[in-house]
């Protein structure tokens, strides 16, 4: 709430103020909005911002913005969510499973394929098989988000990796977009910063 409450005041007399909308809420629900007005109307263009609150944001709400006039700034917590329910052994209540589908937008399966390996063992008592996580989820899960961006937008930028205090990876942020020139910038706004 603060923050909303702070770009509000610093955007006050800001010459577009009347054309900016900084909204809290439910960002599935405005998204799904948005998509509709910009099919009503065409020669409109939104420039948007999502922070999620962790993985909240359900892939289907991306997927409605295909061929429209957007550039979405996406803050996706790669460490934060998509990392730490991905549990070392794979044993991943269904619950998590399920956020994980509505947010990344594969299945279950795709996502056990994507980031474990199964290590068939031979032992003393036959073959045993240990399922293992990949390493490095956190830039798999990157690899995989902007691969499934691209498939709704032409372009996306370079992800800016944001790390904690112990260099751990937080969050990817990157833009998608159907604008040459907008992924430019990104990337030109982005590559100082960039590393991987």
């Amino acid at each position: 709430m603060y923050i909303v409450a702070e770009l509000n005041s610093n955007l006050i007399n800001h010459p577009l103020r009347e054309n900016i909308y900084i909204q809290r809420e439910d960002c599935n629900k405005k998204l799904l909005a948005l998509a509709d007005y910009l099919k009503k109307h065409t020669n409109y263009r939104a420039l948007v911002y999502i922070d999620p609150y962790g993985m909240s944001i359900n892939w289907s709400s991306i997927e409605s913005l295909e061929g429209l006039g957007i550039d979405l700034w996406i803050l996706v917590p790669t460490g934060m969510g998509v990392n730490r329910m991905l549990i070392n052994d794979g044993k991943i209540s269904d619950s998590w499973l399920q956020k994980l589908e509505n947010f990344l937008g594969y299945s279950r399966d795709e996502i056990m394929k994507h980031f474990y390996k199964s290590m068939t063992l031979q032992t003393l008592f036959g073959e045993e098989t240990n399922i293992q996580k990949e390493k490095d989820a956190a830039l798999l899960a990157c690899e995989l988000y902007t691969r499934k961006l691209k498939q709704v937008f032409s372009d996306v930028s370079k992800p800016y990796v944001m790390r904690n205090s112990q260099n751990s990876i937080m969050y990817h942020f990157m833009m998608a977009t159907n604008n040459k020139t907008a992924i430019k910038i990104a990337n030109d706004v982005i590559e100082p910063k960039y590393k991987i």
